[in-house]
């Protein structure tokens, strides 16, 4: 009392502790998620009007979504998130939003209040999107959370309902324990449907959870559970179906290139891309992903699948990520619904690159060849096409090509393309609804028109075919030969006797014959080239005897190699005032331009060794062209002498020659050493460096070059 007496003013005592006494009350205890040094500065802050320190502080008191519930104090929440939003407007929208998540989940001091929760998130929802968008999962609306609640704590409340509860109260970060909790009811309510998704939602959010300082703050986890993938796999692995949508999105958004996980992702979601699946949505999210793995022509049909899935099932305001995806389907669809859009597809897109449609021969009717129509006809009819154009666009393409056989008919003009009409109307049940006319009559006063007959058309038609058919083993052309032996209508039949006394004429298989002579020839030819080494000449004259269905002119072609290929061949200069004939061989080494080159002299019936050396050939490139047109060759001999061990070449002594075909004549011969000594200059000029060759082979510069060589120097050549 006495020191009540010296107080001056009691009034100001009397208010001093009333006030403190409200700052007791209004600010509450010191919050236990923080430490007293941090709650002080915040404090201090917010005694000077700092709208966001009284934030952090609420924040404090109130905890994140897995703070327990020891740790809350959610009534000095309210009363710090209430100053904030009267300190500052901008403090309203983040304080509403946890307001909304303390009045939705409750504590001892603060009962649930799911009015309230209603009032604040609406606050909320006026200022932003409510949402959460998944490519791996449904999406989740919040204000949608009160009707699942209500729905989720019924008395026979259904799994469906408790398991989405879970989902919004952990995805939207609202408290953690809730959220396990009906997930867990979710589980025992129906345990073969959710127990497996149950578990892994559980584990995902233990992950987030124990890990929280590897996220950012700012970002919900849901956004960011990549990091949990391993997660993901594990749980996938074991049978989860949305860890298998949740992983198959990683590993598709993580790879080099989507097609890299193309089968891991099929394998993962097969269950999801039936179409009994339940779930609409993430079927849709499911087929998305499967169809970024695509390639080719699998990729249009899984856009297709995509676009039909949403179009049945969504707005199209929805899921706006998929856009490009479905615009490039419609735009290919759109022009895949006429013939013309197909050609022009064909033309621009490698994967249209087995459909042969060229659309300026089909406009030209094929020129009257039919078989480019049945190739086209042919390939949109096979089994993947029909997938891909769809059967609908397939029927209306058919109808368009019939509609191109008048004026092919009109433009076949040949023996050959008769007979493809003829042949592809006879067999090809496609053309059934117009053949009639044709195989009646139409082609036969074609034939007659041009005084030909049946056989006329199967020979030229043959023909052709042999010709551009590419033989690539002797097996294809064995079974080619053996069939074409077996033609019997490809010459006419003689004429019929005149009276019955008269002797039967044999029939004479001229074309036939002439037909399989050149197609061994081309067997052999496409096989081994027109310029096979030595070493294959070699091999070839010993196993081509051993195929009798190649005899005789198989044999004969290898035979000819020796003499006139490219890489062996061989030739003969007679010197008339001595009567000595050289024969001469040039053999290539490997497949390079040296070749190995040996002369014999042949007089009075007597053969000898005349001279045995190397040649070199380089090619001469026409100047300022790009192209790399050979204008010509530079052939060199070089100088050999004989020894007691045979021929040695010298590296210094040669004799050389530029042959060029558009001239009539050799260039002079450059020689250095022994080349340059005795030789024969009695011939005249124009007959020595004659140069009749108009190819521009390498083969025919040597013979003249070499001819050139034995002329002049044919009084060095022979063992000396």
């Amino acid at each position: 009392m006495r020191n009540i007496k010296k107080i001056k003013h009691p009034f100001l005592l009397i208010f001093s502790v009333c006030f403190l006494s409200f700052l007791m009350v209004s600010c509450g205890s010191v919050p236990q998620t923080i430490s007293k040094d941090t709650y002080k500065v915040y404090k201090k802050q917010a005694k000077s009007g700092n709208s966001a320190a009284m934030l952090k502080i609420a924040n404090a008191f109130k905890g994140d979504m897995f703070t327990s519930n020891e740790l809350r104090d959610y009534e000095n929440a309210i009363k710090w998130y209430s100053q904030a939003v009267a300190a500052s407007s901008k403090q309203k929208i983040p304080a509403a939003r946890e307001l909304f998540k303390i009045y939705m989940t409750g504590s001892e001091d603060v009962p649930r209040n799911i009015d309230a929760a209603k009032k604040w998130l609406q606050v909320v929802a006026d200022s932003m999107d409510l949402h959460m968008y998944y490519q791996d999962n449904t999406d989740l609306y919040l204000l949608d959370i009160f009707d699942v609640y209500k729905e989720a704590t019924k008395s026979e409340a259904s799994a469906e309902s408790q398991f989405l509860l879970g989902r919004y109260f952990l995805e939207f970060e609202i408290d953690y324990n809730t959220g396990v909790r009906f997930l867990d009811k979710a589980a025992v309510t129906d345990s073969s449907r959710y127990s497996q998704n149950v578990n892994y939602i559980k584990s995902k959010w233990q992950f987030f959870r124990n890990r929280r300082s590897d996220f950012i703050n700012d970002m919900a986890f849901e956004y960011q559970k990549d990091k949990a993938h391993q997660v993901m796999k594990r749980f996938s692995d074991e049978g989860s179906e949305l860890a298998k949508l949740e992983y198959a999105n990683y590993m598709v958004h993580n790879a080099e290139k989507p097609q890299d996980v193309r089968e891991e992702t099929e394998q993962l979601l097969r269950n999801f891309v039936v179409v009994k699946f339940a779930n609409k949505e993430q079927q849709l999210k499911a087929t998305y992903l499967v169809a970024l793995t695509q390639e080719g022509k699998d990729h249009v049909i899984a856009f297709r699948k995509l676009y039909a899935l949403k179009n049945k099932n969504f707005s199209t305001e929805q899921f706006p990520y998929m856009d490009n995806a479905i615009d490039e389907y419609k735009e290919i669809a759109t022009q895949l619904q006429t013939l013309t859009g197909l050609g022009k597809l064909t033309a621009e897109n490698p994967i249209f690159t087995d459909i042969p449609l060229e659309l300026p021969q089909y406009y030209q009717h094929y020129q009257g060849d039919i078989r480019p129509l049945v190739a086209v006809k042919n390939a949109i009819t096979t089994p993947k096409n029909i997938e891909f154009l769809t059967s609908e666009n397939v029927e209306k393409y058919k109808q368009t090509l019939l509609e191109q056989i008048d004026n092919i008919f009109e433009k076949a003009n040949t023996p050959s393309k008769l007979y493809s009409f003829k042949n592809a109307l006879e067999k090809d049940d496609f053309f059934k609804p117009l053949a009639k006319p044709y195989l009646d009559s139409l082609i036969q006063q074609q034939l007659t028109k041009k005084g030909l007959v049946q056989e006329d058309l199967v020979y030229e038609y043959e023909k052709g075919r042999l010709e551009n058919t590419t033989f690539y083993n002797l097996e294809e052309g064995r079974k080619f030969i053996e069939n074409l032996s077996k033609r019997n209508d490809l010459d006419p039949e003689p004429p019929a006797p005149k009276n019955r006394w008269a002797r039967k004429q044999t029939k004479v298989n001229t074309r036939k014959n002439a037909l399989l002579k050149r197609a061994k020839i081309k067997v052999l030819e496409d096989i081994y080239g027109n310029s096979p080494t030595i070493k294959q000449i070699e091999e070839l004259n010993k196993t081509i005897p051993r195929y009798s269905w190649l005899a005789p002119e198989g044999r004969e072609w290898a035979v000819g190699l020796k003499g006139n290929s490219d890489s062996w061949f061989t030739g003969i200069v007679e010197i008339a005032k001595t009567r000595t004939q050289y024969f001469y061989e040039a053999k290539r080494f490997g497949d390079s331009d040296r070749f190995l080159l040996e002369i014999k002299s042949i007089k009075n019936n007597k053969s000898n060794n005349a001279y045995s050396t190397n040649l070199e050939v380089e090619k001469i490139v026409k100047r300022e062209t790009e192209s790399g047109d050979v204008e010509g060759y530079n052939v060199t001999i070089f100088g050999a002498k004989y020894q007691t061990y045979g021929w040695k070449q010298s590296k210094t002594d040669f004799f050389r020659v530029v042959c060029k075909p558009k001239q009539n004549k050799l260039e002079n011969a450059v020689c250095t050493g022994y080349m340059a000594l005795n030789r024969d200059k009695s011939f005249s000029d124009d007959f020595l460096r004659k140069n009749d060759v108009s190819s521009n082979s390498q083969k025919d510069a040597i013979r003249a070059v070499v001819r050139y060589f034995i002329l002049e120097m044919h009084q060095n050549l022979g063992i000396r």
